[in-house]
């Protein structure tokens, strides 16, 4: 990705039966320097694929689930804004959306992960929504945590 690029993903909040959201720590491409931060699992959206068929080839790559349309669902939440580089100047567009899976465990694949997945990603782990929020850990996009206080009831 390059400074002022757009970029859209398909993102999932996989959730276990304790409600807690399954996230990844990535440093994104050290190129950018971004800090490291947590997200879920999701990504690009491929030419002439929807949105919900990015959501479940991603959530397929990046954890091994395999889930069907009708277990994915409807979309949930969609927000937009800038991930800001590390120059603190230049930034790219998104807009990510998001669906929900509830699982009740599973043992993560990453036999699907990119190269650049397997540098980027640091770690990975199960989080309870006051865990997330007592971590002082980045959490992106902006708004998730926010948005997760209203949804996880």
């Amino acid at each position: 990705m390059q400074p002022g690029q757009h970029r859209e993903t398909a993102r999932v909040l996989l959730l276990d039966a304790q409600n807690r959201i399954f996230l990844l720590k990535t440093h994104f491409d050290p190129e950018v320097q971004l800090e490291p931060r947590w997200i879920t699992p999701g990504g690009g959206i491929d030419p002439g694929e929807s949105v919900q068929q990015a959501a479940m080839r991603e959530l397929a790559e990046e954890t091994g689930i395999r889930a069907t349309a009708e277990q994915l669902g409807e979309q949930i939440w969609q927000t937009d804004g800038k991930w800001l580089w590390g120059d603190g100047v230049n930034f790219h567009t998104h807009v990510d959306y998001f669906f929900q899976l509830k699982v009740e465990t599973f043992e993560l694949d990453d036999s699907a992960w990119t190269d650049d997945e397997r540098r980027d990603v640091l770690e990975y782990r199960w989080w309870t929504l006051q865990e997330l929020i007592e971590s002082g850990e980045i959490v992106g996009p902006s708004g998730l945590v926010e948005f997760l206080k209203h949804h996880l009831v």
